[in-house]
């Protein structure tokens, strides 16, 4: 497919915070450097992006049917496939270029994908619109001004094998480092990029959170869409990794800053341990499993892990709490991947629902866990029924 040279375009996923998504849109509208579209990505919000939240934002909706079905890697890409490359209508200012810019395609989903369905559902239609750069956020990732700018710019003075660039995270008031880390490969060792990093010039990094991920389409015709089957964490982590091994560069820009305005009792250490903390365990023993070099060691450091973030967590001894536990350490040996599990979801243990970041979520999406060997997909398999 032929593309447009140095288009972007910004995938923003959304679920049940209406006034959150409003900010971030207008955000992503105030770019110094105009994007040439916007895809949200309604990730089975109850109610559904609808007139008053639309109208509002100005987004025009993509297809009419739902989006994924939520089971896991495979879920349909949805209705709206076909029509990925067109943006809404918002009336008479339609007719100008910043107003075509200004706008954003809904692609609703019916079901909750998690987050790491609601990102590649939205990378699927924008990389087959023949977009060049696909910048990854969710609703509550407020971008500076120049935050798209600042990304461009090192695009430009950076190897041609680049994957995709990246920049500050703050919250609370200050630099989150968690978001930016080196990964030890040998033993799955993860550490946050030193404070000092963050006041110099652009360097690489091995694995980055999607709250402002800018990731080329090149490499994404290389290693394909995030694995749906993470459902929620460390789907960003194994991208990152994934474009690694494929030669693929990640940087970090200090520069480009990005506003993540999470609220406190969605930290993993600040809820009960529940949901939220099945999909860490297991996702993270996942990763170590498919990346790690050594043999033993990254399975006893992410054992390790577990158990460290279950002794931190509160309601770690509430009936249910072991089982979880014990149940993420089994499927993240296994690679067992999916929605969080049904039997679970029956324990009284009052658990977190696996919807990125949201400040008040509802029952966890579960369903049946799925055996999956590897995040193996490619460029072919990016359309619908595949993501």
């Amino acid at each position: 497919m032929k593309r447009t040279q140095h288009a972007r375009r910004a995938v923003l996923v959304t679920h049940n915070r209406p006034q959150l998504l409003l900010q971030a849109l207008a955000a992503l509208r105030a770019q110094t450097r105009p994007l040439d579209a916007i895809y949200v990505v309604d990730n089975g919000s109850e109610p559904p992006c609808m007139p008053a939240t639309i109208g509002a934002a100005g987004i025009g909706a993509a297809g009419d049917g739902p989006a994924g079905n939520g089971a896991g890697s495979n879920g349909a890409a949805g209705n709206g496939a076909s029509n990925a490359g067109a943006t809404g209508t918002t009336g008479a200012s339609s007719a100008t270029e910043a107003a075509r810019r200004h706008q954003a395609t809904l692609l609703r989903s019916d079901t909750n994908l998690g987050g790491a369905g609601g990102f590649a559902l939205g990378m699927t239609h924008a990389f087959a619109a023949g977009h060049d750069w696909i910048w990854l956020l969710d609703d509550d990732a407020m971008a500076r001004p120049d935050a798209l700018a600042q990304l461009l710019d090192t695009v430009a003075g950076t190897d041609a094998r680049i994957g995709a660039v990246c920049g500050t995270v703050r919250e609370f008031g200050d630099i989150a480092l968690r978001h930016r880390r080196r990964y030890h490969l040998p033993s799955a060792i993860e550490l946050p990029l030193p404070r000092a990093a963050y006041d110099g010039p652009p360097c690489r990094v091995d694995t980055a959170s999607f709250v402002g991920f800018l990731v080329a389409a090149g490499a994404i015709a290389e290693v394909g869409m995030p694995e749906r089957g993470f459902f929620l964490g460390y789907d960003d982590t194994e991208y990152a990794l994934r474009l690694g091994r494929a030669g693929r560069s990640v940087w970090l820009v200090p520069a480009s800053v990005v506003e993540h305005l999470r609220a406190r009792r969605a930290r993993l250490r600040a809820g009960p341990f529940g949901a939220k903390h099945y999909f860490t365990i297991r996702n993270r023993i996942a990763v170590a499993r498919a990346y790690a070099t050594l043999p033993v060691v990254p399975t006893v450091v992410t054992l390790l892990f577990g158990l460290a973030l279950w002794g931190a967590s509160g309601g770690r001894l509430r009936r249910g709490a072991v089982a979880i536990l014990l149940r993420a350490i089994g499927d993240g040996l296994r690679g067992r991947l999916g929605p969080f599990p049904e039997t679970l979801a029956q324990l009284p243990t009052h658990a977190v629902g696996p919807h990125r970041g949201a400040a008040d979520p509802p029952s966890a999406v579960t369903g049946p866990a799925q055996d999956i060997a590897g995040p193996s997909q490619g460029p072919a398999d990016a359309g619908p029924g595949r993501a």
